[in-house]
């Protein structure tokens, strides 16, 4: 449906936009036809020319706030999707929370019946696993916002599909996090997509660190992989808008969003990298 959305919306801009072009350039041939007839003659001002004149202000004026509204439209139509996406994640995050609920009492049938039998060396492993899948989960549930809670989950799940190590601390509620929550999910999903890209080539074994917590006056969101150096002179080209290191993998949109919507509420990010390790830092002012 996003799709759908997407397209209709690019397909209403590019009309807009093609209409007030017509527009312009339509004016601008009635003027150009009407000066040649009039011998380029512009102290002696008509009717006609005031005409004219309100009509080249009202095209501009008019062409100015089509490009405003596109400009509101498309975000708004980003927006959109990526609050869809955070549903669709939320929605996957109550499934598993509902899967665990539902089978819990399974799981208690289990365990009894293995203590009654006095197979405490099986009930011990079982609990053990059980507690293991119940600890992944609860990991992404400390912070007071739903989506950035689902996101953390999603990003978990990726890691071990793609047998990426993958470690999360939150040491914070985010209770006072001036980002909304599917633009803080932009941030932290464009940065944790970056570090299980740059392990995933890796000989040894790729891992993906995740910290979020309070410092002085900021909140601090860092995500640390072991994958190859960031060279020093790439530093700051790697936030630029179309700059990629991917090559025909990557349109170079991912950092440069990130920077925006950061600096967007104040905030810094910041990049350290050598051969063992690449950090990058986001702080946020706490509100």
């Amino acid at each position: 449906m996003n799709k759908n959305i997407n397209l209709y919306t690019k397909k209403a801009v590019g009309m807009i936009i093609a209409i007030n072009l017509s527009q312009v350039v339509l004016l601008a041939a009635v003027i150009v036809v009407y000066l040649s007839r009039n011998n380029l003659v512009f102290f002696s001002i008509t009717s006609l020319d005031i005409l004219l004149l309100g009509l080249v202000a009202i095209s501009v004026t008019n062409s100015y706030l089509v490009m405003r509204d596109i400009k509101s439209i498309n975000d708004l139509n980003l927006q959109n999707i990526m609050k869809t996406k955070s549903i669709e994640e939320i929605t996957e995050l109550n499934n598993v929370l509902r899967s665990q609920r539902h089978d819990f009492l399974n799981h208690l049938q289990v365990v009894y019946s293995l203590i009654e039998l006095n197979e405490y060396k099986e009930a011990s492993n079982y609990i053990e696993t059980l507690y293991k899948d119940i600890k992944k989960v609860n990991k992404s549930l400390k912070t007071s916002n739903t989506a950035i809670n689902a996101l953390l989950q999603a990003k978990l799940v990726d890691c071990e599909n793609r047998d990426i190590l993958v470690d999360l601390h939150i040491d914070t509620r985010l209770d006072r996090l001036s980002v909304p929550g599917w633009e803080m999910c932009r941030i932290l999903g464009n940065l944790i997509d970056n570090a299980m890209d740059a392990v995933k080539e890796l000989r040894e074994k790729g891992f993906v660190n995740i910290e979020i917590a309070e410092k002085d006056s900021f909140y601090v969101f860092i995500i640390k992989n072991n994958g190859k150096e960031i060279p020093e002179d790439m530093r700051d080209k790697i936030f630029e808008s179309g700059y990629t290191t991917k090559g025909d993998r990557g349109e170079g949109m991912g950092l440069a969003i990130t920077k925006e919507i950061t600096q967007k509420y104040k905030g810094n990010i910041l990049v350290d990298s050598n051969q063992s390790m690449t950090i990058f830092k986001v702080l946020i002012p706490i509100e």
